[in-house]
């Protein structure tokens, strides 16, 4: 998703997800597996640290900016990634998917 203000991140995001793409149309034929979880309004220490969500009225703020209305927890998160790394997921490859309650 374009991100205001901030053009190089959006920039350097979409070049991460081609990169994806690209290695995963290389090793596919090696049986690899390449694909990328980008995440946004987690749970996460560091999300928190860096948004300040750790303050409820913040944390309040972001939370309205998320279609579903609160921020992810790492166990949903854990559960998501499972078949990308369990082998029960072995027909997907060169795929971004968001994690991010629906904002992206």
């Amino acid at each position: 998703r374009p991100t205001p203000n901030a053009p190089l991140y959006s920039a350097a995001r979409a070049g991460a997800t081609m990169l994806v793409k690209n290695v995963a149309a290389e090793t596919a034929k090696h049986g690899v597996q390449v694909n990328a979880v980008g995440t946004n309004f987690m749970d996460f220490p560091e999300f928190r640290r860096a948004s300040g969500a750790d303050d409820p009225a913040v944390r309040a703020k972001l939370e309205a900016q998320v279609p579903l209305g609160r921020l992810g927890t790492m166990e949903e998160f854990a559960h998501f990634c499972a078949p990308y790394v369990d082998g029960t997921s072995r027909f997907t490859t060169g795929q971004f998917t968001s994690y991010a309650g629906g904002w992206a």
